[in-house]
């Protein structure tokens, strides 16, 4: 009889959690409420192109552009990046629905030291991932994927506690409200972004401004960050270059050209990158990428030294505003433009 009664007040509790707990997602961070949203963007099967990636991408570059680039409709272009991506991700949405789109033919993806290195991000995907994600049977039967989300049994143990109960997915956004003022004085804003990415979910396929409103946020040249240090983006993690190098391998199997853009960042971050010699991995792995015969085209874009001098081009340290996404979709059309016709010179 207990157990009855435990087992109806826990599915009970269970039921309660899933019917609110949309209701205190516009209280989560930034990042938390595009996961939120992001896992229902409607996507076309007659899909041509894809678009992965983290918040670089979802700041830095409109469907539009790409649609226009590759002269092809605009909804036969799926945008699916998600800010804090790490290539698990990348390598799981490939997985989940790339046998879906029988007409997908090429992939524009980003890749820089905030996805090669172990860092915070690292650590903010894994916990997104287990509040927001999905679960997908591959998470299990890919060794890299079970490598990156369920190390121990412990992991795939709160996974299936956070499907069943939400809230405690919830938790670190929430507990901050309580002891954070700083927390307590962003609730307002947050409710407003949580509208601007709903409505950039319906528009825009999820492409954004990170954190603009009404505004275009604008970084200044004066502006400093005391707290800026690239140094922990100079470490290696391995984990992360098996994933990127299993998801190329992935993409050539499937028999998909593919773009790979280094998006760059704000002139402050991309100087203290160079200070810090924090590229080193990255370009290692253009390195490889270069170097290795793919069947399909393999084409690295690296824009790092673009805009060294335009701080108004920046919402922050790492992602453009509306001004540079501009600036930076031009260049990208040039340079698309220019490869094709030189790789059409020399067939």
């Amino acid at each position: 009889m207990k157990l009855r009664f435990l087992i109806l007040l826990l599915f009970g509790i269970s039921l309660l959690m899933h019917f609110t707990w949309k209701f205190l997602v516009p209280y989560c961070d930034t990042t938390s409420i595009y996961w939120y949203f992001a896992k229902d963007r409607n996507w076309n099967p007659k899909t041509k192109i894809l678009v992965l990636g983290d918040s670089q991408i979802v700041s830095g570059i409109l469907p539009e552009t790409i649609a226009e680039i590759e002269s092809v409709q605009l909804d036969e272009v799926l945008f699916l990046p998600k800010p804090s991506q790490q290539p698990e991700g990348i390598l799981s949405d490939t997985l989940s629905i790339a046998d879906k789109l029988p007409n997908l033919r090429k992939v524009y993806v980003n890749i820089s030291p905030l996805n090669t290195s172990k860092n915070s991000i690292t650590d903010a995907h894994k916990q997104l991932y287990y509040s927001f994600g999905n679960f997908e049977f591959h998470h299990i039967t890919e060794p890299l994927l079970r490598k990156a989300y369920f190390s121990n049994l412990a992991d795939l143990s709160w996974k299936f506690v956070i499907q069943m109960f939400p809230y405690f997915g919830l938790s670190s956004n929430m507990n901050r409200i309580f002891y954070d003022p700083i927390v307590r004085e962003d609730l307002t804003r947050r409710r407003f972004e949580f509208d601007a990415i709903q409505k950039s979910m319906r528009l825009k396929s999820g492409a954004w401004i990170w954190k603009s409103i009404s505004d275009d946020p604008t970084l200044m040249e004066g502006d400093e960050f005391p707290n800026l240090n690239t140094t922990i983006l100079a470490g290696k993690r391995e984990l992360s270059i098996q994933l990127w190098v299993q998801t190329l391998k992935e993409w050539e199997k499937q028999k998909l050209d593919v773009v790979i853009l280094r998006i760059p960042f704000s002139p402050q971050m991309e100087m203290d990158l160079v200070n810090k010699n924090a590229n080193g991995v990255t370009d290692s792995l253009f390195d490889w990428v270069e170097r290795t015969h793919f069947k399909n085209r393999r084409v690295v874009f690296d824009f790092r030294s673009v805009f060294l001098k335009d701080y108004g081009y920046f919402a922050d340290l790492t992602h453009l505003n509306q001004k540079g996404r501009d600036a930076f979709g031009n260049l990208l059309k040039k340079s698309l433009l220019n490869h094709t016709n030189s790789s059409a010179e020399g067939m």
